[in-house]
């Protein structure tokens, strides 16, 4: 009886060993079945996670480039409209300083002709072709503009005629319309001719004084002005003379005129609304 109960208690705690061993290599085997699982999946994401670590990366360099590239825009446009204002206040100075030219050279004139009763208006259009050549202005009848006034620059220099008015604007003919015709002189010797208006070949502007005597003495930068007529007052200034020769004919002489003004670049004329004609 003894035997047996050793033998049953042996047993049990063989048993018991036994079982102890198998838990442990179970939890063993778990243990490392878990850390190779691990393992593995860290293997095969390493790849992965470099390339997300890699993107990350390059996203913030484009994020950061283009916040900087916003920001140069940004810094550019306010350059730009710093530019633009400074611009517009050197056209703005430029434009001052024109008018103040024109009002000196106008005070100028009507120091010498205290006479005139002067109405002055901006260009608004340039016209020319062919055969005519005009400017709208922006006063009209409102303003006690006629048909057949005498436009003129601020230092005196004939532009034209009046051909056409409206309540608020005027049409000029100028002098380079090949309609005008003004009896002139020459200043300095009293030579006298009619300066007309016109094309060259190439379609260029003309004006030259014709009918001279074959016996006139014209020199370059001699003043042509108006001999007086019931268009133009006398003693206007048409122009100086550039050059001289003989016509087609080789009789008659002509002398080529610069006006001292280019139309078309003409910004404010003015009117000669009344004068003494004495």
């Amino acid at each position: 009886m003894g035997k047996k109960f050793w033998t049953k208690r042996v047993k049990g705690i063989l048993a018991a060993a036994l079982v102890l061993a198998v838990l442990v290599m179970l939890g063993s085997a778990v243990s490392r079945s878990v850390s190779a699982g691990e393992s593995i999946v860290t293997t095969l994401l390493a790849p992965f996670r470099s390339v997300v670590a890699a993107f990350d990366r390059t996203a913030e360099q484009i994020y950061g480039r283009i916040f900087r590239y916003d920001a140069a825009i940004a810094e550019a446009e306010a350059l730009r409209q710093q530019v633009a204002s400074q611009e517009a206040a050197v056209r703005e100075a430029e434009t001052y300083r024109r008018e103040n030219e024109r009002l000196r050279a106008l005070l100028g004139l009507a120091g010498e002709h205290s006479d005139y009763s002067l109405q002055a208006a901006y260009v608004t259009a340039w016209s020319a072709s062919d055969w005519s050549d005009t400017i709208t202005v922006d006063q009209g009848e409102a303003a006690g503009l006629e048909i057949g006034m005498c436009a003129i620059t601020s230092s005196g220099n004939v532009v034209g005629l009046i051909s056409a008015t409206g309540p608020n604007w005027a049409k000029i003919t100028t002098v380079y319309d090949a309609s005008s015709e003004i009896s002139a002189a020459v200043s300095s010797t009293g030579e006298t001719g009619v300066v007309l208006g016109g094309r060259g070949e190439n379609g260029e502007k003309l004006l030259q004084m014709r009918y001279l005597s074959t016996s006139a003495v014209l020199r370059n930068g001699d003043e042509i002005v108006t001999t007086g007529s019931v268009l133009y007052p006398r003693g206007l200034l048409l122009g100086t003379i550039s050059g001289a020769e003989l016509d087609e004919t080789g009789i008659d002489k002509y002398a080529a005129i610069d006006p001292g003004f280019r139309v078309d670049a003409l910004e404010q004329v003015f009117f000669i609304t009344n004068y003494s004609k004495d």
